[in-house]
């Protein structure tokens, strides 16, 4: 059994406690039949000979087994298989049971939130007249440890960084830290939203004074500095001005310029070519503290020097890839020459729309 008794309570805690019906509009004999054969299952009732007479004599006609008797003891969910359990939850938000989509998106939510410490997530895998079906799918295991030390948005000379704990990694900019931002609050359980970014932002002494919607517009025009090409540009630009306010508080912080690697040596001081490969990345998600998406765009750089192709540099690039896949990151490319003015936007959009479908998060557009 790999989603846990805590988990499960958790879950149906809140459809308890929230007086949430969790059969929707259908009577509950005929939700229930469509996760487990109540005609073949016993009676727990010497006058009936199936569980659905039981079920309906109890919650019907006499109403004496209450929700909690009802789903942890008669139907074992707190111990029953992970494929019963599961299709409970994804019959809860079936558009054949609940049509209302304000109310699942708020099971959902819940639902997600829960199975996420237990590796699982529900997504949507079809559609129904229009309404999506989910299922319950396994997530990947993500990388291993927590976020710390997220060093971003960098426009200027390399920072100088020291550890000041060697044990805990703690560590400390000593010189250049004003070309650089550095996200020190911890990652919650939903990742890294931009809601979260700006209330870091807010927080800064030349920044206290300022309304909300002018903090909001510092920390993205600094945010955008950071970034060197037009194609790098347009997909941040694209992301704010597209999910912003159809997102709203659920958007997740598009992290530009993010130190992955540290050497402390500047190129010029190395004699043998970099000791670490790629150490920034152009964009990072953080979906979740393990959850974690890196998006490169790749310019002629990454593949010629001096209008000469370059095999040893690709080769160095998709190397370094497979090392960050294998170590839980996923990463997505864009060639430069996509991200063009006309184009690019277009591009950018339904790859978000996408990535936000694979991870379940919920974007209402108007």
């Amino acid at each position: 059994m790999d989603i846990t008794t805590v988990t499960r309570r958790d879950i149906l805690d809140y459809l308890i406690a929230s007086n949430t019906t969790f059969s929707g509009r259908l009577s509950e004999v005929e939700f229930l039949g469509r996760i487990w054969d109540l005609d073949s299952m016993p009676s727990w009732d010497s006058r009936f000979d199936s569980a659905s007479s039981d079920i309906w004599q109890h919650r019907v006609n006499n109403n004496d087994w209450d929700d909690h008797y009802l789903l942890c003891t008669r139907l074992d969910l707190l111990k029953c298989d992970d494929a019963a359990f599961t299709k409970f939850l994804e019959n809860c938000l079936h558009p054949i049971v609940r049509p209302d989509e304000e109310q699942v998106s708020a099971l959902l939510t819940v639902f997600n939130d829960c199975l996420r410490h237990d590796g699982y997530i529900l997504r949507e895998i079809t559609q129904l007249s229009g309404k999506p079906v989910y299922e319950a799918t396994r997530l990947s295991s993500g990388v291993h440890g927590n976020v710390k030390n997220l060093i971003f948005a960098a426009n200027g000379p390399k920072p100088e960084i020291v550890l000041i704990d060697a044990v805990t990694n703690d560590i400390q900019i000593v010189e250049n830290e004003q070309y650089c931002l550095v996200y020190d609050k911890p990652i919650s359980e939903h990742g890294l939203l931009w809601i979260d970014l700006v209330e870091w932002w807010s927080e800064q002494p030349h920044i206290t004074a300022l309304q909300r919607r002018d903090q909001e517009r510092q920390l993205y025009q600094r945010l955008l500095v950071s970034l060197a090409s037009p194609p790098e540009k347009l997909l941040f630009g694209t992301y704010f001005q597209q999910f912003r306010r159809i997102a709203g508080n659920n958007l997740p912080a598009l992290i530009p310029q993010v130190y992955l690697h540290y050497d402390p040596k500047t190129l010029s001081q190395l004699t043998k070519g970099q000791h670490l490969v790629r150490q920034r990345m152009d964009f990072l998600l953080l979906f979740s503290n393990h959850d974690r998406v890196v998006l490169e765009v790749d310019g002629q750089q990454h593949y010629s020097a001096n209008n000469m192709a370059r095999p040893d540099l690709y080769a160095t690039m998709v190397a370094e890839d497979r090392r960050l896949r294998l170590a839980g990151y996923e990463i997505y490319r864009f060639g430069g020459y996509e991200l063009r003015e006309g184009t690019g936007r277009k591009i950018v959009i339904d790859f978000f729309d996408a990535l936000f479908q694979r991870h379940a998060v919920k974007i209402e557009r108007g």
